[in-house]
């Protein structure tokens, strides 16, 4: 079911007190709004587009199928973030693409008109500011985890860095995106994975 446009304009608001009434007309102006239900595929690899989503409700993931045909989860995103492949912000071409893990509601618009907008609007250039330092953030988060944890140590941290995922999202894609096997994450919610001498 579409979300009204005073809902859309709502649900900006309070997910980003920054902006203000005309900053969002200004945004809106670039976006166009839409809603899939799950496992749809919004974005695909390959391009060189410039379009990313921000996710008003629901859950999203960005992956990548390997060599061998395995499905590979490089990050899971909710309510308030934007979803794409990083590459967007460059000029190399994408290779993750976009599918809906839950019914979701997004917005679509290029980034390249964001970043414009903002050089003539302050408030909106804090709003794509924002979103960089969100996306580096998490980025090096991930990096973090893999680098110095253990799968169970890094379930452990999804469940306190955003416990939203646990509840939105399939066992299989919280698996690829710890780096684990979905039996390894069977036993680590059952607490019965051994500790790795």
């Amino acid at each position: 079911m579409d979300l009204s446009k005073k809902a859309i304009k709502d649900i900006i608001t309070k997910q980003f007190p920054v902006l203000g009434k005309e900053e969002i007309k200004l945004f809106l102006s670039i976006s166009e709004y839409s809603w899939a239900k799950s496992k749809k595929l919004l974005l695909k690899g390959g391009s060189n587009s410039k379009q990313v989503l921000l996710i008003l409700k629901g859950s999203a993931r960005a992956f990548m199928i390997d060599k061998s045909g395995q499905d590979l989860n490089n990050y899971l995103r909710t309510e308030g973030n934007l979803i794409a492949d990083a590459r967007v912000f460059g000029n190399e071409t994408q290779i993750l693409s976009v599918e809906s893990v839950s019914e979701i509601h997004y917005l679509k618009f290029d980034i390249e008109q964001l970043e414009q907008l903002g050089y003539k609007n302050k408030k909106l250039m804090e709003f794509y500011l924002n979103f960089l330092k969100e996306i580096i953030l998490a980025l090096s988060h991930r990096v973090n985890t893999f680098v110095s944890m253990t799968a169970k140590e890094r379930y452990d941290d999804l469940k306190k860095w955003n416990p939203l995922y646990l509840h939105s999202t399939y066992d299989k894609h919280i698996a690829s995106f710890l780096g684990i096997t979905p039996l390894t994450l069977h036993r680590i919610k059952k607490n019965k994975i051994k500790p790795i001498k």
